[in-house]
């Protein structure tokens, strides 16, 4: 069945009669459904340029029959008290719904590999389920949503809960993440995005550690309509456009391939039944292990022990940056459970002072010259005095391996 900018509030009206949206007869319905659009996208305009958003944005007039604005378009009413009160804060009235999205944000959370009390970010947060389950799982979450009546459930849950969640209200566009963030979520709303490759930047920036992640799970990634990226077409899409005024895009894989490699991250798309997982990461010009750094070039106060190098008290090594490599990191253990202190610095100038954290820690260093010879001054330990494991050395953290982004 073939529909046109002219038919369809009859194909909407028709659609909610029916039952709307996932009930059988208005998906018979849609069965066949196409629709011709008037407006003609002129796709062989540069995918990134004001001319060719321009063109989408004249598109979007035309299916949702109203001005664009987010702000507006993209919020929808519900029960405040309801939710907040309910087992869960999407509340969905079908178990088996429910299931679906719980499996795919488990599968996607699993991918990112964060530690114990990481940071997540979770952009779109929507009802807060996301939020939640990132919560549940030991992260710290920081949640971001246009919706501010979204903001206020996540935030009255994380009250009632005690969970480590804080929600703030924002556009994608617009908002400024804190940098420490281990990983940033999308699970089924970057789509909503009008410049998806700027948003996907500014996440990229906010990613501290060479460890860091920003997952999409549940994307459309798709070239059925468009060469680059544009409105998706299918029923639900013009459907969601036409009622509620929401931004419904899609892009072609080496689109977003693309947009991910502006950004400086490698990405990783992962196709199954049910949606994609795109994983990005920083773009990794180069990688040593520990030993193998320290045997071709200076170092002091690092002494080789298996497959790293460790440090305690006072030491140093030369950095020197491959070509295209804006910083480095130097990623090393820590085994104290309460951590420990270091303070990196060069020529004098204080470049980071933190407490290592038991596990995994990186310490960034910004390239401010082709070589640069780095002092590192770490507090120390004895083994058998915290975890009494016959350890009596004085010792310090372990470097692991050197990384170039």
């Amino acid at each position: 069945m073939i529909f046109t900018e002219d038919t369809l509030d009859d194909f909407v009206r028709t659609s909610d009669s029916l039952g709307g949206a996932g009930a059988p007869a208005c998906s018979a319905y849609w069965a066949g459904f196409s629709y011709t659009p008037t407006y003609p996208v002129n796709q062989s305009l540069d995918p990134f340029s004001e001319a060719y958003i321009s063109e989408q944005l004249a598109l979007h007039r035309e299916i949702s029959g109203r001005e664009f604005n987010q702000s507006e378009n993209e919020l929808c009413p519900f029960d405040m008290k309801a939710h907040t009160r309910a087992i869960n804060p999407y509340d969905h009235p079908e178990p088996s719904i429910l299931a679906m999205h719980i499996e795919r944000l488990t599968r996607a959370l699993g991918k990112a590999g964060s530690r114990k009390g990481g940071c997540m970010l979770d952009m779109g947060c929507g009802w807060g389920l996301s939020s939640e389950i990132g919560a549940y799982l030991g992260y710290r979450v920081s949640a971001v949503d246009i919706n501010p009546n979204f903001v206020k459930l996540v935030n009255a849950r994380a009250k009632k809960s005690g969970w480590p969640i804080t929600a703030v209200q924002s556009e994608f566009e617009t908002y400024k993440p804190e940098p420490e963030t281990d990983f940033v979520l999308f699970y089924e709303c970057l789509h909503h995005a009008v410049r998806v490759w700027e948003v996907i930047k500014t996440m990229a920036d906010s990613l501290s550690a060479p460890r860091g992640k920003l997952l999409l799970a549940g994307e459309p990634i798709a070239d059925t309509w468009w060469m680059h990226w544009g409105l998706r077409l299918d029923p639900l899409s013009v459907y969601c456009m036409r009622k509620f005024g929401w931004f419904e895009s899609g892009w072609s894989q080496p689109f977003l391939e693309e947009c991910f490699r502006r950004a400086g991250l490698s990405i990783e798309i992962e196709f199954e039944h049910d949606g994609s997982t795109a994983i990005g990461r920083r773009i990794l010009m180069a990688e040593y292990n520990a030993p193998q750094y320290l045997a071709v070039t200076r170092s002091s106060g690092l002494t080789l022990e298996g497959e790293a190098a460790l440090l305690s008290g006072r030491g140093s090594l030369d950095i020197a940056f491959p070509g295209g490599a804006t910083r480095a990191y130097i990623n090393y253990m820590c085994y104290r459970p309460k951590g420990l202190q270091i303070d990196m610095s060069s020529g004098g100038q204080l470049l980071a002072s933190k407490v290592a954290v038991a596990g995994l820690n990186h310490l960034a260093i910004p390239r401010l010259a082709d070589q640069m010879t780095i002092e590192l001054d770490c507090a120390t330990w004895v083994p058998n005095d915290d975890v009494k494991n016959g350890d009596t050395r004085t010792i310090g953290v372990h470097v692991q391996s050197i990384s170039f982004f």
